[in-house]
Formats: structure tokens, sequence, C-alpha cells
């Protein structure tokens, strides 16, 4: 297979042949596809390949996830529902909403050595931002 060229954003991206083989080989619930996102915090601007989220929906009969769905803009997140993404992972949301609120407590209390306080504020803040992508999704409409 050394004559097959693939342009080096693509080779990162799944190839629906090879999920449709994947699905029937190990019967998973459920597939996270490889449309663009990455894990962490983006430097440039998510760019998801929704032509490719589309043509896997129509060879899979699964639901489909999407890793890495931190700090993609809204309307990319609602086309990818819209689309076919069942489940949707934002954990660097989640940290960073409660680092931020870490950092804001112990600025407000430098003195504070005892982390059971910050149990309280950095749970609501995640909560927060669990209900923004709930009602983003319109999981549970």
């Amino acid at each position: 297979e050394d004559n097959i060229q693939v342009k080096a954003a693509d080779a990162f991206m799944t190839d629906p042949v090879e999920a449709v083989e994947f699905v029937a080989a190990t019967n998973v619930d459920c597939l996270a596809v490889a449309i663009g996102t990455s894990h962490g915090i983006y430097k440039g601007e998510p760019n998801l390949n929704l032509a490719l989220l589309q043509e896997l929906k129509s060879v899979l009969e699964i639901p489909l996830v999407l890793h890495g769905g931190s700090g993609i803009p809204t309307t990319m997140v609602k086309k990818a529902v819209e689309i076919g993404i069942r489940k949707f992972n934002v954990w660097t949301e989640l940290a960073v909403a409660q680092t931020n609120t870490i950092r804001a407590v112990l600025e407000e209390k430098p003195a504070l050595y005892d982390p059971r306080p910050l149990f309280t504020p950095t749970i609501a803040a995640m909560k927060e931002v669990v209900k923004s992508k709930i009602q983003l999704t319109q999981a549970g409409h």
C-alpha cells in the first residue's frame, strides 16, 4: 500500500470503510469518531469535518461520540448533534472551570490551606458548564 497517498490532515480522520469494518468486528455500542477535534485547549480555530461526519452517520447505525469537544463553536456543536453526535466530551472546559474557581477562591482567601472549602464552589462551576452543554445539545429536549 506504499502507493496510496493520504493528506496529512486526513491521516487522523476516521475512515468510513474502516469504521464499518471495526463496528462489525467488535459489535461496539457506540463509536468515537475523529472528525477534526483534539483534546485540550485549541491553539487555533477548531474545524470539524462535518461532511465526513455525515458520511459516517450514513454508513453506521450506532451512536457517534465526539471527543475533544471543549472550545468548539456552538454552531459547529449544534450541527454535529443534528448530524448524529450523541455523546459529547468536554473535560477541558470542566477542568478550566474548576481551576479558575480554585484560583478565585485562593485569591480571595490566600491563607486557606484546607481544600474542603473549594469543593462546593468548584462543583457549582462545573455544574454550570454541564448545564450549558445540555442546553446547547438539547439533551432531554
